[in-house]
């Protein structure tokens, strides 16, 4: 099933290649340059003091996923966590629950980092129209 986006339209991005396959990065489709090609302006990605803007393909994008108000974590939930300008995906390793913090491993690069719980979200991939949580 092919989704398409709309100017205006929220969405997370990701980037083949090294480093980026496992990042979403979230932005704003400011137009369809041609079908399934759209021109994205991101949210939190910065060059000489201004935010980023790239031609994006329909397979790179995602809609921003539903919030299922969670913030209960368990050690081995798998997490997106918001890190680096993006949301990662990874596995919770630790908690420190008196700070409402947690310790989750980065698939992919095996980083190590702590994050609080405002800035994790379960896991959800984007299958054919419909979001589905990852539970492992």
């Amino acid at each position: 099933m092919v989704f398409s986006y709309v100017a205006g339209s929220k969405v997370e991005v990701s980037f083949p290649g090294v480093g980026f396959m496992l990042g979403y990065y979230v932005g704003c489709v400011l137009w369809e340059l041609e079908e399934g090609v759209y021109y994205v302006e991101f949210d939190h990605l910065f060059e000489n003091y201004a935010l980023i803007r790239d031609v994006v393909s329909v397979e790179q994008i995602r809609p921003c996923p539903p919030n299922v108000g969670r913030n209960n974590f368990s050690i081995g939930d798998t997490v997106e966590v918001f890190v680096n300008d993006g949301w990662w995906v990874g596995k919770v390793e630790a908690s420190y629950r008196h700070e409402n913090c947690f310790e989750v491993v980065l698939d992919g690069s095996g980083e190590d980092v702590v994050v609080h719980a405002c800035d994790m979200r379960l896991h959800q991939v984007w299958e054919d129209g419909t979001w589905i949580i990852v539970l492992d």
